[in-house]
């Protein structure tokens, strides 16, 4: 059997990995092209194609997953099955016909909750206890297919970020899909309809939203925002001389002051409670710790973060 995987970032590594591992042929990868990064704005390619290069396997990078020439490429591979784990394109009705056994994607929450493009995110952000990942076949509509396979629930941890829990729900998800698989080449999985009265969704994360809001943000929403936006994009706010300071460790104070208030040992208040910044890094400088920070930064006394 013929399996066609489609994947970007890290976190689809796993699952591709232990494709190659099994018995199944893996025809060909389709990934996103090429980006620029970093500030130097260099080119790179994404954590599946520089892991399917290493491994001899065929890649492909198409700007639109639903372009004619796409649809042609496709067509060409053959593929018996289509594997997709963060690919980052929407896929249209017509590459969803193409492969006999059906498309599958392997999605970082239980379905129907956190529908959409951050859902490791969106789980830190709003609390949740546990997570998971599950399989679903593809539809049209985002992440509203049939569910054929989950994972146990997984804890989210009090200090998990999302890389780290990502790492973890990548783990459990390429386990998932080899335990799965088998019954998918043959036809013989069960699916379960999703119910839509419990769907929830969480959209593409956008680098602004790191811009802490210590009037309307309470001390535990800012300290998940940290966690759930590390490594990317971070939270941040701005000092007196107008400079940007990224904030890298919090810890939730059981006090109140006014918001943004800035006391004695860089605790500041929020909305609801106060948070002690433990580690900061301020534009063009290098990370610190709070007592050397304030060393250098008395001024930061008394000031009021907007």
């Amino acid at each position: 059997m013929r399996i066609l995987f489609m994947g970007t970032p890290d976190w689809a590594v796993p699952t591709l990995e232990a494709l190659v591992d099994s018995d199944y042929e893996v025809c060909a990868v389709l990934t996103q092209p090429d980006r620029p990064a970093g500030r130097k704005k260099r080119m790179q390619a994404s954590a599946v194609k520089q892991w399917a290069e290493d491994h001899d396997l065929m890649v492909h990078t198409p700007e639109n997953a639903g372009s004619p020439q796409t649809l042609k490429l496709l067509k060409n591979i053959e593929a018996d099955l289509y594997l997709v784990c963060a690919y980052g394109q929407i896929l249209p009705q017509s590459v969803l016909d193409l492969p006999k056994k059906g498309c599958f994607n392997l999605h970082f929450s239980k379905l129907p909750k956190w529908r959409g493009a951050s859902p490791v995110q969106a789980a830190i952000l709003a609390g949740d206890s546990t997570t998971g990942v599950c399989l679903q076949r593809m539809v049209l509509k985002l992440d509203a297919g049939p569910l054929v396979a989950e994972s146990e629930d997984e804890t989210i941890r009090s200090e998990d970020n999302s890389e780290s829990l990502g790492h973890r729900l990548s783990l459990m998800g390429a386990k998932l899909v080899c335990r799965t698989l088998p019954m998918l080449l043959k036809g013989h999985q069960s699916e379960v309809a999703q119910n839509e009265k419990n769907a929830s969704f969480c959209r593409m994360i956008r680098k602004d939203q790191g811009r802490i809001d210590w009037v309307e943000e309470d001390a535990q929403t800012i300290e998940r925002k940290l966690r759930a936006f590390t490594p990317w994009p971070g939270i941040h706010c701005f000092g007196p001389d107008g400079k940007r300071l990224q904030l890298l460790e919090l810890e939730v104070v059981d006090e109140n002051s006014e918001p943004g208030y800035v006391q004695q040992g860089l605790i500041v208040g929020t909305q609801k409670g106060s948070l002690r910044i433990l580690r900061l890094r301020e534009e063009g400088k290098k990370e610190m710790d709070a007592a050397s920070f304030l060393n250098g930064h008395p001024d930061y006394y008394g000031f009021v973060f907007q």
